[in-house]
């Protein structure tokens, strides 16, 4: 019987010690995708020393929202996604603090060969009388949001007409006229990346190069927002390379959360290669 109640008494212990952990939320974007499979699954695993509760959303745009809400105490946010919010609502961003950044996403910004629209430059002009349209995904999620970025940095993009439209479905309408672009954003190393795999399986499609430098762009204080970069298309010795602009994958946090959170996430942050 002695027995019994101690094992009873340890075992209540290690719950209730469990119970003591704080809650971290995390606001990791779509379901299945890079920032909740990955990078949230790895600071998971690191804080250790906390529950931590994922918060699945739209993308990088809700994530952002859903951290000033005070829903999520730490968010995944493409900077750009950032600075467009930075640029609209300063005020909103006010007890946010980037805590650093854990990777770089590129751009890639399809289009129909042999259509009307075969650069970005054109795709700020009429088509046959009409603006060129392009598919950009839902309106919190990260290539939308990367899209009204672009279009801050060359006001001539903002007379394409966007439509929510995106994935596999939108490629597809773009290869049978539907739209005259589509744009994604990803991790560059993830050539696996199911957009870019159907591209390069369509020989009708093709990605538009980036490479005005008024796209390689830094915020007045410091935070890098776009650089002009090269990247592979394919693995092998002499791969197909896409020039385009790259920004980064932060990590955000309240300014009112716990100290030693955020000196744990700028641990973590740290860990990851430049």
């Amino acid at each position: 019987m002695r027995a019994a109640t101690l094992s009873l008494l340890i075992l209540l212990c290690g719950v209730a010690h469990a119970a003591d952990k704080p809650a971290v939320r995390i606001a990791s974007g779509e379901s299945g995708g890079t920032y909740q499979r990955i990078y949230a699954k790895n600071f998971e695993t690191e804080l250790r020393d906390y529950d931590v509760f994922q918060r699945s959303t739209t993308g990088t745009g809700a994530n952002i929202e859903l951290l000033v809400s005070g829903g999520a105490d730490v968010a995944f946010a493409q900077a750009d996604i950032y600075a467009v919010q930075l640029h609209q609502d300063p005020a909103s961003l006010e007890n946010v603090v980037v805590i650093g950044q854990i990777a770089k996403e590129c751009v890639y910004i399809a289009y129909r060969k042999g259509g009307a629209i075969e650069s970005l430059a054109e795709l700020g002009q009429p088509v046959n009388g009409r603006p060129a349209k392009i598919a950009v995904g839902p309106a919190l999620g990260g290539a939308s949001g990367t899209w009204r970025y672009l279009t801050i940095l060359d006001p001539a993009l903002a007379n394409a007409a966007v439509d929510q439209g995106g994935d596999i479905l939108a490629l597809n309408q773009l290869a049978v006229g539907a739209y005259d672009a589509m744009i994604w954003v990803t991790d560059p190393n993830n050539l696996r990346h199911k957009l870019l795999q159907a591209l390069r399986d369509n020989e009708e499609l093709g990605l538009m190069p980036i490479v005005d430098p008024k796209f390689d762009y830094t915020l007045p204080n410091g935070t890098r927002i776009y650089e002009l970069s090269e990247v592979a298309l394919e693995e092998g010795w002499r791969p197909d390379k896409l020039e385009t602009v790259c920004t980064g994958a932060l990590v955000l946090a309240r300014k009112d959360g716990a100290p030693k959170l955020i000196q744990k996430l700028a641990d973590i942050v740290s860990k990851y290669p430049r």
